[in-house]
């Protein structure tokens, strides 16, 4: 890792202009509230345990992980809009684990957040969810137990929740990009929690995957249309891939639909816990040997493939189809922003960091006794040794039931941070204090180094909710926090 050390400030070549580029998207106006679920189906058996999957075919490397029913990716889950999603969780690992529904506005006993919305699932117990699934849109569940850790060893799946109306494709498929950190002994290395990675850009892995694959080949026809679901499943890497040679349309965020809009031949942001929808179209002219590849320059020295889309046999259609329409909206409450009350949230610490001192537990301490506790990142000058101080009373903020907010996140560190809400979606209002020409909808924005982004939403969903850093040794390690609706 000393290269990474060595470059932490460096070896990202994400360019706020064309971040701003690649990701602004169409303002949504919805009526609020959830909607009533239409359908019940029977739950949905989930075992996570300690097994082994092989990331390479025939066998050519195959690695200890954490499984959900024995694979890695976990098996899709699909419902359709308005439906209720439910699972059964049986814990068959050794310690305990919950499940996150990351994108999906659960209500509060259902968001899977050990001592704030439930007890943990402890070793070999049962833990029953349900929920009406109000929003349309690509999701994903993990742990939110040990994230770093049951997360980074595998335990990840999608969820789709159908449109009423989809956009007619010929295939649509489900990309869960992930990365692993494979030793010299071609097994999968274990190195979790380690505080100078944690104070860093986090802990980025050496092989890069693609629904638990290396390497992944898409064998697809001459004009075909696709709907990619890419899921960034990773604890901190940040992925851009690159569609030359390919056409294409962003048609949605975070699972939360947009204006089409091209994919271009440049860098694609996803950052981790992000969510993007593309409609691709294989060239219906491409000979029946062409090969594309996707791929990725994020990070410096790092370049990589994602994947090759190889082309063989005989066209689905000779002409292109053009931009797809626009996904039917959600049912988001808009935010009231002439009425809204702005609250301030400032994220310090980390290396190279202006932070000397902060409150940990309510102990004012400084950098050095903090990075002693393994706490090195602050949220409003506070950091919480744990979920369990949270639950005993802390909150960041607490919000009233049915009132517009203004978040005005700010990242005062020399890292960038994907900063996720649970429970709620919202809109993105500015960066470095420049309105947004287009304002999409995020549940995980991604804020840059020194960067100030403005957010807004309707506390419309009652509970506590984890306000934090999907990269997920940031959120061990302090860039996390909670708060209170109602």
């Amino acid at each position: 890792m000393t290269e990474l050390r060595s470059r932490a400030r460096s070896n990202l070549t994400i360019g706020r202009r064309e971040f701003l580029a690649g990701t602004m998207g169409a303002a949504l106006s919805a009526a609020g509230g959830f909607a009533a679920s239409a359908a019940v189906r029977p739950p949905v058996a989930l075992r996570p345990s300690a097994g082994t999957i092989s990331l390479a075919a025939a066998g050519k490397l195959d690695i200890a992980a954490w499984t959900y029913n024995g694979s890695s990716p976990g098996q899709t889950l699909r419902v359709k809009q308005g439906e209720d999603l439910a699972v059964r969780l049986h814990n068959s690992l050794a310690e305990e684990t919950t499940i996150h529904w990351h994108g999906v506005r659960t209500p509060g006993s259902m968001d899977g957040v050990p001592y704030i919305t439930q007890p943990p699932i402890k070793p070999g117990a049962e833990h029953s969810y349900r929920f009406a699934c109000a929003d349309a849109g690509t999701y994903w569940y993990h742990p939110h137990a040990n994230s770093q850790g049951q997360l980074g060893r595998g335990l990840y799946g999608p969820i789709i929740v159908e449109e009423e109306k989809p956009i007619a494709v010929d295939r649509d498929l489900v990309w869960m990009l992930a990365d692993w950190r494979i030793g010299k002994d071609r097994q999968a290395m274990e190195d979790f929690g380690q505080l100078h990675e944690s104070s860093h850009a986090g802990r980025l892995g050496n092989a890069v995957t693609v629904n638990g694959e290396l390497e992944t080949v898409l064998r697809v026809r001459p004009g075909e249309r696709l709907r990619l679901r890419l899921i960034n499943a990773a604890t901190a890497r940040i992925f851009a891939p690159e569609f030359s040679g390919l056409s294409g349309w962003i048609v949605a965020f975070d699972g939360q639909p947009v204006e089409p809009r091209s994919i271009g031949n440049g860098k694609n942001y996803i950052a981790p816990g992000n969510r993007v929808d593309l409609i691709l179209d294989i060239p219906a002219d491409a000979p029946a040997d062409a090969k594309f590849a996707i791929e990725d320059q994020t990070y410096r020295d790092r370049f990589f493939t994602i994947a090759v889309i190889a082309v063989a046999g005989n066209a689905v259609r000779t002409k292109a189809l053009g931009k797809p329409a626009k996904l039917q909206a959600n049912p988001l409450g808009t935010p009231n922003l002439p009425g809204a009350e702005t609250k301030s949230v400032v994220f310090e610490g980390g290396a190279m960091g202006r932070m000397r001192t902060a409150s940990l537990d309510g102990e004012p301490l400084p950098l050095r006794e903090l990075a002693q506790a393994g706490a090195v990142w602050a949220t409003n000058g506070q950091i919480f040794s744990s979920l369990k101080t949270l639950h005993d009373g802390e909150r960041l903020f607490k919000l009233d039931l049915g009132k517009s907010y203004i978040f005005k996140l700010q990242n005062r560190t020399a890292f960038p941070h994907p900063i996720h809400l649970h429970g709620h979606t919202f809109q993105v209002l500015s960066r470095q204090g420049a309105p947004l020409a287009e304002q999409i909808w995020r549940d995980t924005v991604f804020v840059f180094p020194n960067e100030t982004v403005e957010i807004a939403f309707v506390a419309d969903n009652p509970g506590d909710w984890l306000l934090h850093c999907h990269i997920l040794g940031h959120a061990a390690s302090g860039m996390i926090a909670a708060i209170q609706v109602g």
